[in-house]
């Protein structure tokens, strides 16, 4: 049907498979038209999922599940389809709102009725939604145009690679327009009371700031992530257990335009939550280390009373602390709170206080497509400005012409601009591009490709000079050079390597475990070894790096970051950043035990798996502090 709103048109046409009507906003001025489409109001077919994020237009966007790539030609699979119909013949060009994080994660397939594929890729990246043409890198990177017959038509979608997510369509005969906003859209709001609801009390739900920029909101379906679901603008609810809750909205205006919004409500018993931080994260003997309990609370009174208990017979009293440890160790801090009914809750944490003889470490990167081993070096600097790290080399397993330089460069930054570097001196098949290491050239440095050294040369020589036993190697890349050193000097490896730490899967796959035909060296570094491996596959979602925006512009790693998001900051996951953590701090309170790894039955010990332990936001913290550490002056 269309329902008319002065020059607004909304098309809303019944798809197959029992999903919701398919809703086009048509804006018409003369004889231009928009034609607006939410991406998950199409026919989505397995594997395009669609996904719930606050920050698209609607509340949801379509992504291909993990894993699927085709970029060579579109799959038959992951299709999502796209009806309308327009009543002016003419040109017409495509518009699709979309984030991309990274370079070489950025490609659709599209298609409009029987034409051919157009493989649009190399869409702009960016931490934002943004409006992209679509275009056809077939083509030289021609912007596609639709030659449309007045009447129905479909618009077809597949994947080229994961993590390219798409919000919205716009199709137009205006092909001068821009489009800079949202579009047309409704957005769900929720506003609830209390902010800290008790088990077994009444809950107020309102969702009367929702609104539509087309219309007004007639339906509002409230799903309260327990079973039970009302509808209203308003709603009352009562948990009858105490935990976390997603409950949703999802409004619908009377054109058609629907919108969601999941909000976790917290719900909480009547007795007090005991809480704290403290910074640093790891001091040294007599170094101040202040706590901080502000965040206790009791969601239905007051805390009167905080004591504190160090560990090492120390006690304290007061919401605020500080505390010196004389020795180094491990000190379980307990928190005591009270509140004004007398209820008591306490919090126990280990806090680790180093002795301040540094870890020996070589960092093993493929720092080239993603950035989180620039982030990764960061913290290595951070961490040897705590005197927690002794950075006995760094070397790369890409084959770019600008690594060795721009690694120095960072190395330089630190005051370490002596630290050897080794490089990968031979070919690797379809090497990877990088939109960020020419830049960091331009920084200060004095050495470059042609004047590094192999990185067995530098392994040899770092390794040779070492005590037995003392050396860790972390590796958030490719195996090249460390497979090349095993088949060349295994003795070597097993007198002064005690550990060899992988960002990676433990079963041997993975992007850094086979990409460039790799597998095969993999496979048989993973088998001979000599010294323990511990592979460390987190990462995602422990989003760190916006802060070093706030960083001077003299910073390589703030640049490396803002070139890789194309003169943005903005967020990325931590995935390398979390395998120097282990390898430097170890198990700690950081992780669990680690679990051993079976597939190449060798001895209990030899090959284990890392486990977290806190939450994705906790890490993150401690990776954001040690990437933001400035030079020591």
């Amino acid at each position: 049907m269309k329902i008319k709103f002065g020059m607004v048109i909304i098309v809303t046409i019944l798809l197959s498979n029992l999903l919701p009507a398919q809703t086009v906003v048509v804006k018409e001025n003369n004889d231009k038209v928009l034609l607006w489409i939410e991406a998950e109001a199409g026919n989505i077919i397995d594997p395009m999922l669609i996904h719930d994020t606050e920050k698209a237009s609607g509340g949801q966007f379509i992504e291909v599940r993990g894993g699927n790539n085709n970029v060579e030609n579109a799959p038959n699979d992951g299709l999502a389809f796209y009806k309308f119909t327009i009543e002016n013949a003419g040109v017409y060009k495509i518009w699709g709102r979309v984030n991309i994080n990274m370079h070489d994660e950025d490609a659709f397939w599209v298609k409009i009725d029987d034409e051919n594929w157009a493989k649009w890729k190399g869409i702009e990246v960016g931490c934002k939604w943004h409006w992209d043409e679509v275009h056809d890198t077939q083509k030289n990177n021609q912007v596609m145009t639709y030659n449309l017959d007045a009447g129905s038509h479909t618009l077809v979608l597949t994947y080229g690679m994961d993590q390219t997510r798409l919000d919205k369509w716009l199709i137009t005969n205006d092909l001068d327009y821009n489009p800079t906003e949202a579009g047309p859209h409704t957005e769900a709001i929720i506003k609830s009371s209390p902010k800290m609801p008790i088990v077994n009390n009444t809950v107020r739900f309102d969702g009367s700031a929702s609104f539509s920029t087309e219309g007004s909101v007639v339906t509002y379906n409230w799903d309260f992530g327990n079973g039970e679901k009302v509808s209203g603008v308003s709603a009352e609810h009562t948990f009858s257990a105490v935990g976390k809750y997603p409950v949703k909205l999802v409004i619908t205006d009377d054109a058609g335009l629907t919108s969601r919004l999941t909000k976790t409500v917290t719900v909480y018993t009547e007795e007090p939550v005991a809480c704290f931080k403290y910074s640093p994260d790891r001091a040294k003997a007599k170094e101040i280390v202040y706590f901080d309990a502000s965040e206790s609370f009791n969601a239905n009174g007051k805390i009167v009373n905080y004591k504190w208990d160090f560990g090492d017979g120390s006690l304290e009293e007061g919401v605020i602390a500080k505390h010196a440890f004389a020795t180094s160790g491990e000190y379980y801090t307990t928190l005591t709170i009270t509140d004004k009914t007398g209820k008591v809750k306490s919090e126990k944490r280990l806090i680790t206080v180093i002795t301040g003889i540094p870890k020996k470490i070589i960092y093993e990167t493929d720092m080239c497509l993603d950035a989180d081993d620039v982030g990764a070096l960061a913290m290595l600097h951070g961490l040897a400005n705590n005197n927690e790290v002794d950075l006995l080399a760094v070397c790369f397993n890409e084959v770019h012409p600008s690594g060795a330089a721009a690694i120095d460069a960072m190395n330089t930054w630190y005051g370490r601009g002596d630290i050897p570097i080794g490089i990968y001196k031979k070919e690797l098949p379809d090497p990877d591009l990088s939109f960020y290491l020419d830049a960091l050239t331009k920084f200060p440095h004095d050495l470059d490709r042609e004047s590094a050294l192999s990185a067995v040369e530098v392994y040899k020589n770092v390794l040779s000079k070492q005590p037995d036993k003392s050396v860790t190697i972390v590796s958030v890349g490719f195996i090249v050079n460390l497979y090349d050193l095993l088949k060349e000097d295994p003795d070597l490896i097993e007198q002064k390597v005690a550990e060899l730490v992988i960002m990676g899967g433990p079963r041997g796959g993975g992007f850094n475990l086979g990409r460039h035909n790799t597998s095969s060296l993999t496979e048989y570094l993973l088998e001979h070894w000599p010294s323990p491996i511990v592979f460390s596959g987190a990462g995602t979602g422990i989003f760190t790096a916006e802060g070093l925006e706030n960083t001077p512009k003299e910073n390589p790693f703030r640049e490396a970051y803002y070139q890789f998001f194309n003169s943005n900051f903005c967020q990325r996951h931590s995935w390398d950043q979390m395998a120097v953590l282990y390898g430097v701090r170890g198990v700690s309170d950081y992780f669990t035990e680690l679990e051993n790894v079976d597939r190449w039955n060798l001895k209990s010990g030899m090959r284990l798996a890392l486990k977290t332990r806190l939450t994705k936001d906790a890490y993150a913290r401690i990776i954001e502090d040690l990437m933001l550490k400035p030079p020591i002056k």
